[in-house]
């Protein structure tokens, strides 16, 4: 998807820069299912119910999307979010992580009343069985999972089989690889990370640890927002035009990993959690240094294999080969629900990491740079209900009870409560994250478990 900005149509209406503000946006932070409508009924419809894509997308509908392509619709979440999210591998070039093994099977337990769960949404107060039918919905698909059978399913958007795009969900790979690079012995979280990539001792990178980094604390001036974005010369507007992301005839992108060594510093790093893809991007290298693997080599083998997932995943590249480790990875909803599951009392897997990784991960206590990052958290609370009190390992959300919170730019979803053994996974394409409202809510729905005494 190389869109050069000033060559687009729309950027003759809107110009290059909102244009460019409004592409980069999209990488930013029982009841029964809707009946879709024919690719003959939507044929003439301004913008398709999400329901269009539960029949696939005919000749005709695909045409449509790419004759008419401009970064204005896909950051509308509208057509061009709805074909683009369940295709990506047709706009970039991707790594694809095989799935390997037994299926992990996910039995039927379903709890009738999880769709009488009601929330505020955009819409107004809906239940969540309300929302899924509603004409203007944009939830795709829902999963909820109870002791690793499911509780509640719907896939309002999408095809079972489809493989939707999880945004900054996929952020969670790289803290996951790095804790578990921890637990082995390999990376010491307290050391610079230029130690590890002496290639980065002249930037600024060198006198940030690998822990800060990890933790979104690295005090780097790559704070992801449309502005920086749409700014080439800007720390994280650099890494997204090494990407391919964007392209321009007076710009000449940078390699990802000069894109990386050219931002610059904004704050004692370790002070203060602010939201940056760049420390995701870091951290993938990093990974790959240690292994010896390349980063989507590393997941597969480490990670994905080991699920029980039953489709492969697909990892995004740049156009110098590099993982698009924050944002670009693909896969079936039921295969993010297994990823999740690693993070339960019933899904953990010791073959992938050790009681000891969670405990860190869910530490309530230390967490001196999240509670300085005082706009964060209140936003995060707007979202979801609740003020979180820590964010580690590329979460974005800690909550006092332990429960864990992931999204994705558009309300991708990835909600664990390990206490109460629930996986919730959500894929959309929604600019209103009304979705998230309901999260807590469901969980809150189950018994916390007694803990094994063994």
């Amino acid at each position: 998807m190389l869109i050069k900005v000033e060559e687009c149509m729309t950027a003759k209406i809107l110009g290059p820069k909102l244009l460019s503000l409004l592409l980069l946006n999209i990488l930013m932070l029982g009841a029964g299912v809707v009946a879709p409508l024919s690719h003959a009924e939507v044929s003439t419809k301004t913008v398709w119910p999400v329901s269009v894509a539960t029949e696939g997308f005919s000749s005709g509908q695909r045409a449509q999307v790419l004759n008419q392509y401009a970064p204005a619709k896909l950051a509308a979440g509208e057509n061009q979010a709805l074909y683009s999210y369940l295709h990506m591998a047709e706009f970039f070039p991707h790594h694809i992580l095989a799935r390997s093994g037994k299926i992990k099977e996910l039995r039927s337990n379903i709890v009738s009343n999880l769709g009488e769960v009601k929330a505020e949404t955009a819409l107004g107060e809906l239940s969540l069985n309300e929302l899924l039918v509603h004409p203007s919905s944009r939830v795709q698909g829902i999963l909820v999972l109870h002791k690793g059978n499911v509780a509640f399913e719907r896939y309002p958007g999408m095809r079972t089989t489809d493989s939707h795009l999880w945004w900054s969900i996929a952020k969670l790979f790289a803290g996951l690889s790095i804790e578990i690079l921890m637990d082995e012995g390999k990376i010491d979280g307290s050391r610079d990370i230029a130690d590890y990539l002496p290639e980065f001792k002249q930037s600024a990178w060198s006198g940030v640890s690998v822990e800060s980094v990890l933790n979104m604390a690295s005090g780097m001036d790559a704070l992801d927002s449309p502005q920086a974005y749409a700014d080439p010369n800007s720390g994280i507007g650099g890494l997204i035009y090494a990407e391919g992301i964007l392209s321009s005839p007076t710009h000449t992108p940078l390699g990802h990993n000069q894109a990386l060594s050219n931002i610059p510093r904004l704050q004692t790093p370790g002070r203060v959690y602010q939201y940056s893809s760049a420390n995701t991007n870091m951290l993938a290298l990093l990974i790959e240094r240690v292994s010896g693997k390349p980063y989507a080599e590393f997941i597969e083998d480490r990670i994905w294999s080991r699920i029980g997932a039953e489709g492969d995943g697909l990892m995004g590249l740049s156009p110098d080969g590099r993982a698009i480790a924050h944002g670009m990875y693909s896969s079936r909803l039921r295969d993010l629900g297994r990823f999740g599951l690693l993070f339960t009392p019933t899904g953990y897997n010791a073959s992938v990491f050790s009681p000891q990784l969670m405990s860190r991960i869910s530490r309530t206590q230390e967490n001196k740079h999240y509670q300085n990052a005082v706009e964060a958290a209140k936003r995060a609370g707007n979202l979801l209900g609740e003020k979180p009190v820590n964010a580690l390992a590329q979460w974005d959300a800690l909550f006092a009870d332990g429960d864990l919170f992931k999204s994705g730019f558009d309300g991708q979803a990835l909600y664990i409560s390990p206490a109460r053994d629930v996986v919730i996974a959500v894929f959309s394409t929604s600019k209103d994250k009304s979705i998230y409202r309901y999260l807590r809510e469901i969980a809150s729905q189950f018994p916390i478990q007694k803990k094994s005494k063994n």
